[in-house]
């Protein structure tokens, strides 16, 4: 009996391997990112897959559909095996908000494993679904099923999650919003990936709302023309740099010459800062950086005014002049912010083919002696592909192999020679600031954003040069946590109105403190930075 018993299921495994297979490779995606945390919901998601495919398997004409389904997994299976994590809104929105030549320098190096990931995914259903496609497992009691867990089984599952975590009023505020961060955590392939897109879809659609709504400042801060403002402000965002790896803070190699010699220059000129990143995505620290937003709170940035307001309304011409790729207002929240400027300038063909230093010409011919001016600069800095982001001169400053770790510090080198050009800009201004710090860090190898923990990806540089402008020092110093000397780019804001001229209540110094202890996550979540780890998991 056991031997017969051995047989049969050897058989049934036979006839069904690519089944099984399939089954395997899609419960790999889903439960990886939790670790294989038992979970009976993820289970059942896992199992609705296998009703999924006999649906496809018993209907006519659906080959394009397996296909897409196959490169869902295989979208899915590199977050997972990869990365470690699922695809979250935050992830999904870089990808829409990513143009195409950005997107092909950053896959260049992973094109072609990501071609044979697809065509194994697609033989994987395509055998599958022809294993099915005779089998005595109905497509009508598989329909009945999926529309039964679609419907019913993961609406109950999300919703007791909503009541558990108290959000049944959040939830009806914003049912798509909180919807997709529970699919997401339940039903993470395919079903995630669909919520997750209607919920962007949604947000870009609030933002366009919002954009039209009228802007307040926080109540209490006020714009004074008493207070002597530099006649010039240069806020340069700069990508992917990672402070560790600046020998301005002691990194052994030599990738930051120009600012080692400025934080020697007497009288000081320049002071640096350990700074913490809001977020490990550019659309979230942009939003917080330029607002009165915080990790904790992201409400200000559609309620109140952004710095580009503030500098508008005390006349100052505001210029957006980045190398990352025109926006309209209804793409991304950086459009947003870049349409609320006197004038928007973006460097001139695709992605690859500018570097930062493209812009040195365009913010020369922005510039203005006779007027007040803010200058937003946004920088590609060390974004992936590393390889893309220096020159001839900067690999012979840095020497050796085109290894990972010399690649990324050649980077951050031309990053220096960059800020070296706009600073020779700021010395025909009588008074000027010059501010600058990264959007976010970088794990070498890894990137940056999906994960809660590595405290690379947080960790940025943040610094400030005057000319005849040596309040900037006393107005930073008010912002730096007295306990950890750390400073988070969420104060941007506040210590920028100060030098144009507003003035700050110490309850809002305070909480930009109290708000710059936290960081933000993919999902939106939040957590003290001292409890981010060291490597990301």
């Amino acid at each position: 009996m056991t031997n017969d018993y051995i047989k049969k299921t050897g058989r049934f495994i036979y006839k069904y391997k690519f089944t099984i297979l399939s089954m395997i490779y899609i419960g790999l995606i889903a439960f990886l990112p939790v670790r294989f945390a038992p979970s009976m919901p993820m289970t059942l998601h896992v199992l609705s897959f296998f009703f999924l495919l006999n649906i496809l398997a018993k209907t006519k004409y659906t080959l394009p559909l397996t296909l897409i389904l196959a490169y869902i997994l295989t979208f899915n299976a590199y977050f997972a095996f990869v990365l470690g994590t699922d695809v979250s809104l935050e992830v999904m929105a870089s990808i829409f908000e990513t143009h195409a030549a950005e997107a092909t320098s950053m896959l260049k190096k992973i094109w072609l494993p990501a071609i044979l990931a697809f065509a194994a995914s697609s033989a994987l259903l395509i055998f599958a679904e022809k294993e099915l496609k005779d089998a005595g497992f109905s497509r009508k009691y598989s329909i009945i099923a999926l529309l039964a867990y679609l419907l019913l089984i993961l609406p109950a599952i999300c919703y007791k999650r909503i009541k558990y975590e108290y959000q049944e009023e959040l939830f009806l505020e914003f049912p798509i919003r909180v919807g997709q961060d529970k699919v997401n955590m339940y039903a993470p392939v395919l079903y995630g990936n669909i919520t997750t897109i209607v919920a962007y879809r949604e947000e870009m659609s609030l933002l366009r709302e919002f954009a039209q709504a009228e802007k307040k400042l926080p109540e209490g801060i006020v714009y004074s023309d008493t207070i002597q403002a530099p006649q010039k402000i240069y806020l340069v965002i700069g990508e992917s740099a990672y402070r560790k790896h600046l020998s301005l803070y002691g990194y052994e190699v030599k990738t930051t010459p120009f600012l080692d010699s400025l934080s020697q220059a007497e009288p000081p000129v320049m002071r640096y800062y350990d700074g913490i990143a809001s977020a490990p995505f550019t659309r979230n620290v942009l939003r917080i950086a330029l607002s009165f937003a915080s990790p904790r709170d992201m409400t200000p940035f559609y309620e109140e005014k952004t710095l580009i307001n503030l500098a508008n309304d005390a006349g100052y011409d505001s210029y957006w002049i980045s190398n990352q790729g025109a926006s309209g207002i209804q793409d991304s929240y950086l459009g947003y912010l870049a349409a609320s400027t006197k004038e928007a300038i973006f460097t001139q063909g695709s992605y690859l083919a500018n570097d930062d230093f493209d812009l040195i010409p365009l913010l020369k011919g922005a510039h203005n002696d006779s007027r007040k001016q803010f200058f937003v600069i946004h920088l590609v800095g060390s974004h992936n592909d590393y390889s893309d982001r220096y020159d001839a001169e900067d690999a012979q400053a840095i020497p050796g192999d085109k290894s990972l770790k010399n690649e990324y510090d050649r980077s951050i080198h031309h990053t220096d020679r960059v800020l070296r050009e706009i600073y020779k800009v700021m010395q025909k201004d009588s008074t000027a600031v010059f501010l600058h710090f990264s959007d976010h860090g970088e794990i070498l190898g890894k990137g940056h954003g999906p994960w809660k923990n590595g405290v690379a990806q947080f960790d940025i540089p943040f610094l400030t040069i005057n000319r005849n402008a040596p309040q900037i020092d006393g107005v930073m110093e008010k912002y730096l946590d007295p306990e950890t000397r750390l400073i988070n780019n969420s104060s941007t804001i506040y210590v920028l109105a100060e030098m144009m001229g507003y003035i700050i209540p110490q309850k809002y110094v305070q909480q930009s403190i109290e708000d710059g202890r936290y960081v933000r996550h993919a999902d939106q979540s939040y957590s003290p930075y001292a409890n981010v780890k060291e490597v990301a998991e």
